[in-house]
């Protein structure tokens, strides 16, 4: 009993979604990763040549103790993904605020699910002040739809993480 709620206790506290951040002088290096296994209806979709996305949606906030956080800055980095059916190689691309990053091609469905769950590196533009931010990283796999007309969002919870200094 005490085993099984220990084991339950530490899958609950691994993390969706894990990101590394490097700050450099007004700019912020973020490496995103996801940890979870994607819904089957993604993979499926990927797997039958179906153009599949996740989005990952970023959002930067000035850490306000006495008032509520100022939002600085919202991105956007959508990393789209989809197999050729007659040459039966995936495509792969990765855009960051509607501007291509990075773009690559897989052979395997093993190594086009790798490159999506783990994008390339963005950069986030920081102001240069003093006061502590914070990031909030979210991604967004698919919509489903009840009922034909509400939308419900799949994806992992925010991370929220503390922006380091600037050595």
């Amino acid at each position: 009993m005490i085993l099984g709620v220990l084991l339950l206790a530490s899958a609950a506290a691994t993390p969706e979604l894990t990101a590394v951040l490097t700050p450099a002088p007004s700019r912020l290096a973020v490496q995103i990763a996801v940890k979870r296994d994607l819904p089957a209806e993604w993979r499926d979709g990927l797997s039958a040549g179906a153009a599949v996305s996740i989005t990952y949606r970023l959002r930067l906030y000035r850490n306000r103790h006495w008032l509520w956080d100022q939002r600085l800055a919202a991105h956007e980095l959508l990393v789209k993904a989809q197999r050729d059916p007659l040459t039966g190689v995936f495509t792969l691309v990765a855009e960051f605020d509607g501007e291509i990053l990075a773009s690559a091609e897989a052979t395997t469905l093993e190594d086009a699910i790798l490159w999506v769950k783990q994008p390339p590196m963005s950069e986030i533009a920081v102001p240069l002040r003093h006061e502590p931010m914070l990031l909030f990283i979210r991604a967004d796999f698919l919509t489903r739809y009840k009922l034909l007309v509400i939308p419900t969002t799949v994806g992992t919870d925010w991370l929220q993480l503390s922006v380091p200094e600037v050595p």
